[in-house]
């Protein structure tokens, strides 16, 4: 890069959110990014996991916040059927496809290089076990594979690879921002639920799957979390990955979070040379 070009980057400066997995928890990243909108600070890159990636994706390609927040608090326990395809257990219980027609519905065929802000998605191979970042090519494809939770999902194939949740690598993948921009802050979102979450007195199969990967999730993140200068970890805890329905109270707690978090962020830009 040249160093005109960066002096004009630095002219702009913001950050770049890494948007964590976490299922419908993830719904708090609609409350982040209410916030920094309203603030009228700079979101220069985007990276994601699961509903970190799917957010972060209908963000990145421009989906206005409101209607965002619209369709999620339109979702009910009867509503959520609607996304169901089940088919015979082979390699999960759910095609996906509805899911991947109602967000080519909300963006169309966007691909990465037309989107408004950069953007990373995470993935992982499960016949190799490599994390793949998705950077190219057809953005809700990539959406799709990144929201694969194992089992509840078939994966998704995108060239040789077969993918699934991004979670099970890289749960809230900051170490992706320096890849889309090196003068973002990196920020972190994590929705990983605290382990004295609720309890589920009788769990179902989704249940128990979902728990299981937060756990794993939470480990894996400690590893990565240094690499943000800021944090923000929306007390979601309340409510269960399956729990759609709770979209309200689970995106206020995503507002509240990041204003707690706008001094250390505003503190952090405010570091970055001119």
């Amino acid at each position: 890069m040249a160093v005109d070009e960066d002096v004009r980057c630095l002219r702009k400066r913001g950050v770049g959110l890494a948007l964590g997995s976490g299922a419908a928890r993830g719904l708090a990243h609609i409350g982040v990014l209410k916030v920094l909108e309203r603030e009228g600070i700079e979101i220069r890159a985007i990276s994601g996991a699961s509903m970190g990636a799917l957010i972060g994706g209908l963000y990145a390609a421009g989906m206005p916040l409101a209607e965002m927040e619209k369709h999620a608090l339109a979702v009910t326990k009867r509503s959520v059927l609607a996304w169901v395809d089940p088919i015979p257990p082979k390699q999960g219980f759910l095609v996906g496809k509805k899911i991947q027609e109602l967000l080519r519905s909300f963006i169309g065929d966007v691909r990465f290089s037309q989107l408004k802000i950069p953007l990373a998605v995470a993935a992982a191979d499960v016949l190799t076990g490599e994390e793949v970042v998705l950077r190219d090519g057809d953005v809700v494809d990539a959406i799709r594979a990144s929201i694969s939770i194992p089992v509840v999902f078939v994966p998704v194939q995108l060239g040789r690879r077969m993918l699934v949740d991004g979670g099970v690598v890289n749960p809230v993948p900051v170490d992706y921002i320096r890849l889309l921009d090196r003068w973002a802050v990196p920020v972190a979102v994590s929705v990983l639920p605290k382990l004295e979450r609720k309890q589920v007195e009788k769990p179902g199969t989704v249940d128990i799957i979902l728990n299981t990967l937060d756990i794993m999730q939470m480990r894996l993140f400690e590893f990565r979390r240094a690499e943000a200068k800021v944090v923000i970890e929306p007390d979601v805890s309340f409510a269960t990955g399956a729990e759609f329905w709770e979209a309200r109270e689970i995106i206020a707690r995503g507002e509240q979070a990041a204003i707690g978090a706008l001094p250390s962020i505003r503190k952090a830009i405010s570091r970055l040379p001119w």
